[in-house]
């Protein structure tokens, strides 16, 4: 997951530091696209970056729907492996 410290600054919006951790292998994606309110953001893996809170709160929103979907696809495998089971296949 991203690792985010708190910074504020007196005339800006509040922002974060984040630091979104390495993707394994050759062709893993080492940039990440972020869009909040029309403002698009490259992030890049293992960098530390500042952004604003909001964006933040994205990327964890992000991390954690990835995580559901992951979860709910090997549930799907694993009913199906138990129904093939059941039925001797």
């Amino acid at each position: 997951m991203a690792e985010a410290k708190t910074e504020s600054k007196k005339s800006e919006s509040k922002r974060v530091l984040v630091t979104l951790p390495l993707n394994k292998g050759r062709n893993a994606i080492q940039e990440e696209f972020f869009s909040v309110n029309g403002v698009n953001y490259i992030i890049k893996r293992g960098e530390e970056v500042e952004i604003p809170v909001e964006v933040a709160e994205v990327i964890r929103n992000s991390e954690r729907e990835e995580i559901y979907a992951m979860r709910y696809a090997d549930k799907l495998v694993q009913n199906e492996i138990d129904k093939k089971r059941e039925l001797g296949i």
